[in-house]
């Protein structure tokens, strides 16, 4: 999944259906926490957010579905260079960790 932003802009909040192997929707509503990073597979994350993920039982699909993620961004926390990054999403419950990822896009804005 792609998620595309433009730097400095209002950001609305991300929201994500993730699905287990069997494509059934995984319940986050209750035991998770979550660490989204962006940056590039091997190197060291540029955004770390661990604050504002929600998870929830979710229902449906994009876009017209109940996400079972969503995710609220701060002012200025997307304020990075412009570009195609990774991102990696780990839910942990009881220690146990799943780890999801796509691609995270910045688009510039004209000045």
């Amino acid at each position: 999944m792609t998620l595309k932003y433009h730097r400095k802009a209002e950001r609305p909040e991300a929201q994500l259906w993730i699905h287990d192997d069997d494509g059934t929707l995984i319940d986050f509503a209750t035991g998770y926490t979550f660490v989204f990073k962006i940056g590039l597979l091997g190197s060291p994350a540029v955004v770390t957010k661990s604050t504002g993920i929600t998870g929830a039982t979710g229902s449906g699909v994009e876009p017209d579905g109940v996400p079972n993620i969503t995710m609220a961004w701060a002012f200025d926390e997307l304020d990075i260079t412009p570009g195609n990054y990774d991102y990696q999403l780990t839910a942990t419950n009881s220690g146990n960790d799943r780890i999801f990822q796509g691609t995270f896009r910045i688009d510039d804005v004209i000045s």
